[in-house]
């Protein structure tokens, strides 16, 4: 019974912070990757270049238009069940286990503000900014490794920090503080200043360096919104529809 609570509450969480995610990516966000887009070059200018957003003809990809929007849209619901699905597991068992004030919507939104530190703010500060399409970067996978590893180590130094000890707060802080001073490959990749874009062009760069940073408040802004819902309907629903009777 408890397990499937989790499950459908976590279906139901992800579904609405999803949705409204996605209403605000596409509102806000999408119009600049649609206008970052239109300074894309094609792959046979670019051969020997290692562009991050190049496409592959051979691979699918939805096409413009309502496709790629429900593309996208099922992609956040998906994301945000799993990730509410984590976060109504640790709430639940903090409410069962832990000494400390239970978890309810409010405190929730503190989880969730620790969520966006784990998987937006430290990756960004380390280097792993948001990118528009057109932007060269190290391989994906490397990127994949590097925002893996920041997150990781962001994550559990928080919960350290907040349930550990005297000395293993200590640790806690060491390992939050870690992805900012070890440089890995994986880990020090593009920013725009320094490996520009694969249109050279002086008119599209300067074009393509505004809609940079306005891609990366954008999707700062979105990011908030979407941790945040995450972190307070989890907390409610752990409240209220999860039990270990």
């Amino acid at each position: 019974m408890t397990f499937r609570n989790i499950v459908f509450s976590a279906f139901v969480a992800g579904i609405i912070a999803g949705s409204l995610y996605g209403l605000f990516q596409q509102l806000k966000i999408n119009p600049i990757i649609y206008a970052a887009e239109m300074y894309e070059v094609s792959e046979s200018q670019n051969q020997d270049q290692d562009d991050a957003h190049s496409s592959d003809d051979a691979s699918w990809a939805p096409a413009d238009g309502m496709q790629r929007i429900l593309s996208t849209l099922g992609a956040n619901i998906l994301i945000g069940m799993g990730l509410s699905m984590l976060l109504i597991c640790a709430m639940s068992l903090h409410n069962l286990k832990s000494s400390k004030p239970k978890v309810n919507w409010k405190t929730g939104i503190i989880w969730g503000l620790g969520l966006m530190a784990a998987m937006f703010v430290t990756p960004s500060l380390v280097g792993l900014q948001p990118e528009i399409p057109g932007t060269l970067a190290q391989p994906l996978e490397h990127r994949q490794i590097g925002w893996i590893s920041a997150a990781i180590a962001t994550a559990a130094g928080l919960l350290i920090v907040y349930y550990g000890r005297r000395l293993a707060k200590l640790l806690g802080i060491i390992m939050i503080a870690l992805p900012h001073f070890i440089t890995l490959p994986f880990i020090n990749v593009s920013t725009p200043a320094i490996h520009g874009y694969a249109n050279s062009d002086p008119a599209a760069v300067a074009a393509l360096n505004e809609l940079s940073h306005q891609f990366v408040t954008m999707s700062s802004i979105g990011m908030l919104i979407f941790c945040v819902l995450l972190g307070s309907l989890s907390g409610f629903i752990s409240t209220r529809f999860v039990r270990f009777d």
